[in-house]
């Protein structure tokens, strides 16, 4: 079992946010944001702000925190804006390898998936990055929105808990319990059928192109490698071949950085689409392996695969800073686009 990895505060950013360490020079937006509101702070454990100084002097307590590895606490910036619109948190008990995820937002920010974006965010860098075994969070019961925020980031409802926490208006209130374990997360990245499928019984073409298999990558233990089919791109009339594209059959954390579906098209052959209508077709073969969902990457630098990963459905989850233990970064790679995809819609 693998200890915990404590990277501290660093920072997240989104396909709307920039998840980064609170400064003093915030402390306006965060009076003005969230701190201030009657709406936002009913259904938490501490008081509204009635004056900046308050303010400030919260932030002078979190921002001493940051000199510990194991502390998270991120302000939520808006990245078209340049504004902060809240905050995410996640408390660590060490020995249970669990974190406790708080958030709010300000209420001009509800109801347009912030929330839930950022928690995914910081859910995959709990997992990945800390090595967090669970995940676990509530909620006031008079405050349903949260429930949905925490459902929609994958968490399950655990539980009802009476009277859990009592309000900054010292106010009872009664909570929903949430959780999510690595196990669960990961198992949503595997494929149904882990045995290779037959590509002579299947027809992987659309329009002019069409795949062809090439060869498998069998499971490599030592070298962390997954089973995969790899398959050439070819021109269904001449036969010429475009490129490779490799779908891998399983999740680990090595997977999480490189996906599941690797492309490659020759130069000659950029810029026409290529690379999008072979994904396209391969994932008629994920969703006969019963994929439901899959992560596919893109090189921070590298603006025309993040373009095939957005042509294709995906969604970015976050840009993760690549561990220097994967092959990626050993060839150079800083930063990778990690987008997910709804495989078996």
């Amino acid at each position: 079992m693998k200890d915990l990895t404590h990277r501290g505060t660093r920072e997240i950013e989104t396909r709307r946010l920039l998840l980064r360490r609170f400064n003093m020079g915030d402390a306006n937006e965060i009076f003005r944001e969230w701190a201030n509101y009657d709406n936002v702070v009913k259904y938490l454990t501490w008081q509204k702000h009635s004056t900046i100084s308050e303010t400030k002097t919260c932030l002078l307590d979190i921002i001493g925190g940051y000199s510990r590895p194991d502390t998270y606490v991120w302000g939520i910036e808006h990245k078209t804006e340049g504004f902060l619109i809240g905050s995410i948190s996640a408390e660590i008990i060490e020995r249970a390898k669990t974190a406790e995820l708080g958030f709010c937002l300000g209420e001009r920010f509800w109801n347009q998936g912030y929330a839930t974006e950022a928690l995914r965010a910081v859910s995959d860098y709990m997992f990945l990055d800390v090595n967090i075994n669970r995940l676990e969070a509530y909620h006031s019961v008079r405050n349903p929105a949260s429930g949905k925020v925490l459902q929609k980031a994958g968490f399950a409802k655990e539980g009802h808990m009476k009277q859990k926490y009592i309000t900054g208006d010292k106010i009872y209130q009664d909570s929903d319990f949430y959780g999510l374990v690595k196990d669960d997360f990961n198992s949503r990245y595997e494929p149904g059928i882990k045995n290779f499928l037959d590509p002579g019984e299947m027809e992987l073409t659309a329009h002019n192109l069409g795949l062809k298999c090439a060869g498998y990558y069998p499971k490599e233990t030592k070298k962390d490698r997954l089973p995969g089919y790899r398959f050439d791109i070819t021109d269904k009339s001449s036969g010429t071949v475009f490129g490779e594209i490799s779908l891998y059959l399983g999740f680990d954390e090595a997977l999480y950085y490189s996906g599941h579906i690797g492309c490659f098209v020759n130069e000659q052959y950029r810029n026409v689409g290529v690379a999008a209508a072979a994904c396209k077709i391969i994932l008629n073969l994920a969703k006969m392996h019963e994929f439901q969902k899959m992560f596919v990457t893109a090189d921070h630098a590298d603006k025309a695969s993040r373009r095939v990963c957005e042509k294709i459905g995906a969604r970015l989850v976050r840009i993760a800073e690549l561990p220097p233990r994967h092959e990626l970064y050993a060839k150079g790679g800083l930063f990778e686009c990690v987008y997910e995809l709804d495989a078996g819609l």
